[in-house]
């Protein structure tokens, strides 16, 4: 589970970050990212109905946090983060979906 400061609560918090931020892709995740003043840092998760019935956005969304929660310390703190999961997620596996979201962060770290 995520820690409680770590979660991005609010419709209008989504929204700034669309708007304000800019997006990295990769074949399975967009990852959209915006410059915060609030400490400590934020992240989101957004799966759409086009992945599939409940049942498989719960189960991707849960691999999503668990993999949050493992690479929490690779994070820039001064940024906010939603990740976007694209078409065909539902086919990867934990350790993919882990792989996917460390390489789109550490890409975004080296700008």
């Amino acid at each position: 589970m995520i820690k409680k400061e770590h979660r991005l609560t609010k419709k209008r918090h989504y929204q700034f970050i669309y708007r304000k931020g800019k997006a990295e892709h990769s074949k399975f995740l967009t990852l959209v990212y915006a410059r915060t003043k609030i400490q400590p840092f934020k992240v989101g998760f957004s799966i759409s109905k086009k992945i599939g019935k409940s049942v498989v956005r719960n189960k991707v969304k849960r691999r999503m946090r668990e993999s949050f929660n493992i690479l929490e310390n690779i994070f820039n703190i001064n940024y906010n983060y939603v990740f976007v999961a694209k078409k065909g997620i539902e086919n990867l596996n934990f350790w993919e979906i882990k792989t996917d979201m460390e390489r789109l962060i550490k890409r975004i770290n080296n700008k």
